[in-house]
This record gives C-alpha cells, sequence and structure tokens, in this order.
C-alpha cells in the first residue's frame, strides 16, 4: 500500500474547504440576535474568525516543524511535509492508546497523590487525562491508583508535566478500589 503524502499545498487546499464550509454555515445560521439586527456586525466577525482559523492553522504546522515532528524540505514551491522519528513516535503514542497495559507482576499496585496549584489549573486538568490514559482509577480527587505495571511512564509524564514537586509516587499492597 502506497503511502500518502501530504504536501503544504494540499493542507493549504484542506484547510480552505474547512473554511468555506465554515463560512457558508455561518451565513445561514446566525449565532445570536445580534447577527440578525447587524448584518455589518456579522460580515466583520466572520472575516475576523477566518483570519483567525488560517492564523492557528499556520501556527499548528509552525509548531509542528519547531518541535521537529515533520520537516519541510527547503528549495521547493511546495514542500513535501514529512514526518520525522519524533513525530512518528508522537503519531504511534495516539495509535497506541488503545493498547492494553500489563498488570504488576509482584501484585502492588502504584499510588499517586498531587497537589497541583490552582494557577496550573491547565496541566492539572491534562494530567488528570493522562492519569486516566495509564488506568489509574481515583481514590480521591487528588489520589489515584493503578494495579498495571505504569511505573516508568508515570515518572516521565511527571516530568513533562514539570510536576516533579507536586507529586508523589508510592509502591503499596493492593487495595479493593470502588469504581
Amino acid at each position: 500500500m502506497k503511502k500518502p503524502r501530504f504536501t503544504e499545498e494540499f493542507l493549504w487546499q484542506l484547510h480552505g474547504f474547512v473554511g468555506s464550509a465554515t463560512l457558508v454555515h455561518g451565513m445561514l445560521v446566525p449565532r445570536s440576535w445580534k447577527d440578525l439586527v447587524t448584518p455589518e456586525w456579522r460580515e466583520l466577525r466572520l472575516a475576523y474568525e477566518k483570519k483567525k482559523r488560517a492564523r492557528s492553522f499556520h501556527q499548528f504546522i509552525s509548531y509542528l516543524r519547531r518541535m521537529g515532528y515533520i520537516k519541510i524540505p527547503t528549495g521547493e514551491s511546495v514542500g513535501t511535509l514529512r514526518l520525522t522519528a519524533k513525530g512518528k513516535e508522537k503519531a504511534f503514542e495516539g495509535k497506541n492508546k488503545v493498547k492494553t497495559l500489563p498488570f504488576r507482576k509482584d501484585g502492588k499496585m502504584i499510588m499517586l497523590m498531587y497537589d497541583i496549584p490552582k494557577r496550573k489549573q491547565s496541566v492539572r486538568q491534562a494530567f488528570r487525562g493522562s492519569l486516566e490514559y495509564l488506568d489509574y482509577q481515583m481514590l480521591q480527587k487528588s489520589v489515584w491508583v493503578s494495579a498495571k505495571d505504569v511505573l516508568k511512564e508515570t515518572e516521565r509524564t511527571v516530568r513533562e508535566y514539570g510536576l516533579d514537586d507536586c507529586v508523589n509516587l508510592f509502591v503499596i499492597e493492593k487495595i479493593k478500589v470502588q469504581k
């Protein structure tokens, strides 16, 4: 099976198509009474949103390139986007989310306790999502346990989020967790 090759031009065309579909939807379905009463305001809002979408798409492509997930060869009018090794690893992380995690061989559990400050609320929410992905179960709001062998992955996740000083990990005897 031939691998698909996505060019920057293709991605911009895809973005344009999605943008035009959004524009048509926006023209047919007003958001509020203000859109109905003042059509000039609505046109300004739609133009601003279109420009904002293009900018965020460009920022996303730039982010992928800056993080080393994609490579765009230079010297061509339309470069071919290629996943780097780091990009492939990141893509497979998403693919592997459905994999089953093995249980600990010693029959113990991992308990994680954290106290993440309020100013890092978005990090806290993302961290909770990572804990759910690693098959942790919540005992209390900031106390999670897992019978799976995910200690290394948990430590890596804590480091990636920069929560070394906010998280404590323990290996404990098996306990009963109510769902």
